[in-house]
């Protein structure tokens, strides 16, 4: 995807957030155990708005749901 700025780097979880060309936010997230790799979901409305009234606090929590399940209920791009 090209036209991404890196917005926020966590120091505790290794995730990204990224603004994409159209404005919409993308948590890019380093899944795995042996094989790691990183998995992008992008921010619906609801988890847009969390994350303008809570910030990194709203981050933090999506990207462990994330490394808990990768697939993030299909929405996971590789």
């Amino acid at each position: 995807m090209s036209g991404e700025e890196e917005l926020f780097r966590s120091g505790a979880w290794m995730y990204r957030l990224l603004r994409a060309a159209d404005g919409t936010l993308i948590l890019e997230v380093v899944v795995g155990t042996i094989a790691m790799y990183e998995v992008r979901v992008r921010l619906n409305e609801d988890e847009a708005a969390a994350y303008a009234r809570e910030g990194t606090a709203f981050t933090d929590r999506m990207a462990q749901d994330i490394i808990a399940n990768p697939r993030f209920h299909g929405r996971a791009e590789r």
